[in-house]
Formats: structure tokens, sequence, C-alpha cells
């Protein structure tokens, strides 16, 4: 049995979302061990960029640190670059979901190691902000008409991982465009509107993150 789940996140809105959502869900499983670490992305900084030698690097380092814990990734398809394993190869697959399946499973072979759980979301970690409508309804400065294209948005797609990646109706952007300040804050709406929503929506609605949370729990207990 591992100890605990070490996540590789992307940027501190998904660090937010480990600390204040995932953890207490893995701690219920009696998984104590709960960490999120931010990807150091350059010299100096952390987050925001996902490059695979960077993000080989943080994860042999935390692989090699530690044996007892299981190393996972919480990354956004929508911003994975070029240099990914096999990321020209996937480019090939039309359906979205079996495209981010097949890079996780060359992120797997490339990693190899069995203690490594790879995780990429699809499109982008804003989308499971859309799962139920609680989150928007608790936010104080929505205009109406705001709130009602939140509402509808959270309905459009049975699964709102699925919600699409393009340029202007991408899940960040509807958020920045009718969310005032989201923008400039967006470890702080996201952690609010995920906390009011609860993870139990999530796991209802957002299959792959579902089956993803379910991975990890089964693999720390065998």
């Amino acid at each position: 049995m591992m100890r605990g789940i070490y996540i590789i996140c992307e940027g501190q809105t998904e660090e937010e979302f480990v600390n204040s959502i995932l953890r207490p869900y893995f701690n219920m499983h009696q998984i104590y061990d709960v960490r999120p670490i931010l990807m150091t992305t350059s010299k100096g900084h952390k987050g925001g960029d996902v490059k695979y030698d960077r993000l080989k690097f943080n994860i042999d380092k935390l692989l090699k640190s530690e044996t007892d814990i299981l190393v996972t990734t919480f990354i956004d398809f929508f911003r994975l670059v070029n240099d990914f394993p096999k990321f020209e190869e996937a480019q090939a697959i039309h359906n979205k979901i079996q495209r981010v399946d097949f890079l996780e499973q060359a992120l797997a072979k490339a990693i190899n190691n069995p203690r490594f759980v790879p995780y990429i979301q699809l499109h982008e970690f804003e989308g499971l902000l859309f799962a139920a409508k609680d989150g928007f309804d608790f936010l104080p400065d929505l205009s109406q008409a705001n709130l009602n294209s939140l509402l509808v948005a959270v309905n459009e797609k049975e699964n709102p991982e699925e919600l699409n990646d393009g340029e202007l109706t991408a899940p960040s952007k509807r958020l920045e465009q009718l969310i005032p300040g989201f923008d400039k804050n967006k470890p702080f709406y996201g952690s609010i509107i995920s906390e009011v929503n609860t993870i139990t929506p999530v796991l209802a609605r957002c299959l792959r993150f579902n089956k993803w949370v379910e991975t990890l729990i089964e693999k720390v207990k065998e």
C-alpha cells in the first residue's frame, strides 16, 4: 500500500483545488498524505507552461525522492505543446477524448514507472467548475444576464469536461468574460465555486476526472 499521492499541478488554481476539494475526498478514503506540487516550469518560476522536458524532470524527481507514494499529473490538454510524447501523432485522432487517452498512454510509456499515473484534463481545469450551478448562484456580483449565460453553459454538455476549447468559448474564457475579476484572481474564484459545488457533481458528471480519482484510490490501496 502506498503512503499517499503527490499531484503535479499546472498552476495555482489546480493547486488550490487539490488542497480544498481533492485532499478532503482522499482523506475520506483513508489516504492522508495528499500534496499538490506546483510544477517548476522555468528557473524561478512555477506554473503556467507545460513543456515536456520540465514536466518529466518534475515527475522523475518526485519518483526518485519518494519510494512509497503515487505521482500523478493535473495538467490541461488545452495548454500542451508539441514537444509532448507522440503529440504530432495524436493530432490525427479526431475524437478529443481518444486523443487525450492516447497522450496519457504515451506519457505513461515515456515515464515507465508503475507508481506514475498520468492525467490530462480535457480540455482544461475550468470545465470542472461547470459541473453544478450552485457555485455560480453563490457569487454576489454577477448580473442576471451573466449568471443566466453561466447556467446555460452548465447544461450545455452532459459531461462539462467536453465544453469546447475554442479561443472565445473555452471554459476559462467564458468565466473571464462573465465573472468580474475572475481573470485577475483565478485561484480565489476557482476555490469558491468548487467548494460551493462540492466534489459530488464533479465526480458524477466529469467522467474522465472520476475515472482518474477512482484509479488513484485503487492504486494506493493495492
